[in-house]
């Protein structure tokens, strides 16, 4: 008799477990976006949702939007979500969940994404913040705005071949420095910004001049002006025309003018710097093999 109620006990207590496992909330998948989650109007983009088991039913969301909803079910373990040609509404926050065939409930959401889609707003100008007293190691690029608005804006870094912004900062101001901490080789590539409002993400820039930069660790003598600047027809023409602020006008005529700066530093491993120059502006645009389409600028640095 006891050895009887002893396996009813079991029995019960295994079905009780079972029961809940099958109603415990799977954990959060993530969501990320390619090739970036800041992308041009009119291109194409993947949210691509991955979750922690295979065999599992998926679900896309979108923030205040109760009626968007993809669902996708998938033998893996993740499940893509394709847009194309997008427009400025397709722009939002989006999250995912998933469930799988043992359970009756959908996972935890995953984090938010941010998906940017430029093109609504004036471009914004990119620059190396060239100052002699800058601590060693560090380098500051500048993102300006032309916007001159009341209401709070988003300014993110970008980097080409990174799907999410190095740095986002949220001001009520047309100027924003982002900085670069211990500067190595890595950092060198092409460096780009964008704004848009706080409260309307579908209303985002151009994305600004590409800015390409060299990290070195050479210590030897400086070659010669690395900094080139141009804009292709194409892109001047895909472009809206706008008011630049003041402010604006008077950074790029600092750039124009600007034949070549030197900064040095304590640093005891050799001189930091940034070259620039547009003194090879005109020998590019009579070799047209040397400067790619679209606006372009390079800054050198030595670490």
């Amino acid at each position: 008799m006891t050895a009887e109620f002893l396996s009813l006990l079991c029995l019960g207590l295994c079905l009780g477990y079972e029961d809940e496992k099958k109603n415990e909330k799977p954990p959060k998948p993530s969501l990320h976006a390619w090739p970036s989650s800041v992308v041009e109007a009119e291109s194409n983009v993947t949210l691509k949702c991955q979750a922690h088991s295979q065999n599992v039913t998926f679900v896309l969301r979108k923030v205040n939007d109760s009626g968007y909803k993809q669902e996708q079910s998938s033998a893996e373990n993740e499940a893509e979500f394709p847009f194309t040609d997008l427009k400025p509404k397709d722009a939002g926050r989006y999250f995912c969940a998933y469930k799988t065939t043992a359970s009756h409930e959908w996972s935890e959401s995953s984090e938010h994404l941010q998906l940017v889609v430029t093109g609504s707003l004036p471009e914004p100008l990119l620059s190396v913040n060239v100052d002699p007293g800058m601590t060693p190691g560090l380098r500051t690029l500048r993102c300006l705005t032309p916007y001159n608005g009341t209401e709070c804006i988003v300014i993110a870094l970008l980097k080409m071949g990174i799907p999410e912004p190095l740095q986002v900062r949220q001001v009520r101001k047309n100027q924003t420095d982002f900085m670069l901490w211990n500067v190595t080789s890595n950092d060198s590539g092409n460096y780009s910004c964008v704004y848009y409002l706080s409260n309307s993400s579908h209303l985002a820039s151009f994305p600004s001049n590409k800015l390409e930069i060299w990290v070195t660790d050479k210590h030897d003598e400086l070659e010669a002006p690395s900094m080139k600047t141009g804009s292709s027809s194409e892109e001047s023409t895909k472009r809206t025309s706008h008011s630049k602020l003041p402010e604006q006008e008077a950074a790029e005529a600092d750039l124009s003018n600007m034949e070549r700066v030197s900064l040095s530093t304590a640093d005891p491993q050799g001189v930091t710097y940034a070259e620039l120059s547009t003194s090879a502006l005109s020998e590019a645009a009579s070799d047209t093999t040397q400067e790619p389409p679209g606006s372009h600028e390079y800054a050198a640095l030595k670490v």
